[in-house]
């Protein structure tokens, strides 16, 4: 079970996609309403390949008569990205680039030594592909140079801007032979480095420490910290752009770029900040606050804005 894996609760009706690891027992996965939540590995199914060409995306053997008209947002896999080795012989190591994710990646591989950028590939990665674009030898591994990997993150239609991806990666022998499991998407055992693992904050100190993924620059400038947030945010479809779009698309937009501002928030320390939801039927403001318990550790209240500058159409996040 991978990251950017489809999956269904072996025990109920829900179904979603892989969205992070909890634990070594526990994966979080994002359901078709736009929810995150915790489920134990063994409660947990893979959706196969063959089901979802039969069925489509979001298959429903046995239909929910409380969901029958209920809009649905779509889940896409926005993580699950990889790099990865695999033997051809002894020697020789075939290297892998593998879209576990609904984007679209037009890539750029190429390696710096002593100061020379040579390009190695480029090409695009359709999602749930993979590409074999180089070749390594495991004697020379000291002389190994540094890998840079470039990606666009691309979705076609209306949806968030994505920052482009870039890693720069040099790996220690100790610890490159730790990463060996099996390939996502091969089926066959390699040794296998998460792209877009920062983003979901699972590497840490202690990772970084022993060369998982090193670059010539100090580890805290490999993290690319999000830019200062407002201190006011309007969510209204007018103001994001979006006033076009499907209802339901809308909502889970409006949810993305909620979370998206409350989190560099967060990372820039700021004391508060508001969102101006407006009042209609009320369904925004009953979804940012089942969201802020994701985020209680970091959050000292939550209460309405000023009445007389926002009406009854705004919330005030007091942040620790």
């Amino acid at each position: 079970m991978n990251i950017g894996d489809r999956v269904r609760s072996i025990g109920g009706n829900e179904e979603g996609i892989v969205t992070g690891f909890i634990s070594e027992r526990e994966v979080e996965v994002e359901i078709e309403d736009g929810f995150r939540i915790p489920f134990l590995r063994a409660e947990l199914v893979l959706v196969s390949k063959d089901e979802t060409k039969a069925f489509g995306d979001n298959p429903t053997p046995l239909e929910d008569s409380s969901k029958k008209n209920k809009p649905q947002i779509p889940v896409y896999a926005e993580k699950g990205i990889f790099l990865a080795f695999t033997h051809l012989n002894d020697k020789l190591l075939e290297l892998h680039l593998i879209n576990n994710t609904d984007l679209t990646i037009p890539v750029l591989l190429g390696s710096e030594k002593k100061g020379m950028y040579e390009g190695i590939y480029v090409g695009g990665l359709n999602p749930k592909t993979h590409k074999k674009v180089h070749q390594l030898n495991l004697d020379d591994f000291e002389q190994w140079p540094l890998l840079i990997v470039q990606g666009l993150l691309f979705k076609a239609g209306l949806s968030i801007a994505r920052e482009p991806l870039v890693r720069k990666l040099k790996f220690k022998a100790q610890a490159f032979m730790k990463s060996k499991k099996e390939v996502p998407m091969l089926g066959m055992d390699g040794y296998v480095f998460q792209l877009d693992v920062e983003e979901l904050g699972e590497l840490d100190a202690d990772q970084l420490k022993n060369g998982i993924l090193e670059s010539d620059q100090p580890a805290q400038e490999q993290i690319e910290m999000p830019k200062a947030p407002k201190t006011e945010i309007d969510l209204h479809a007018e103001a994001l752009g979006i006033e076009g779009a499907d209802e339901k698309n809308i909502l889970s937009l409006q949810i993305l770029h909620f979370e998206k501002e409350l989190e560099a928030a967060i990372a820039h320390d700021k004391p508060a900040i508001t969102f101006i939801h407006g009042v209609g039927a009320g369904i925004l403001k009953q979804e940012i606050e089942k969201r802020l318990k994701k985020y209680k550790e970091h959050i000292e209240f939550f209460q309405e804005a000023q009445k007389e500058k926002f009406g009854y159409g705004a919330i005030k996040i007091k942040l620790k």
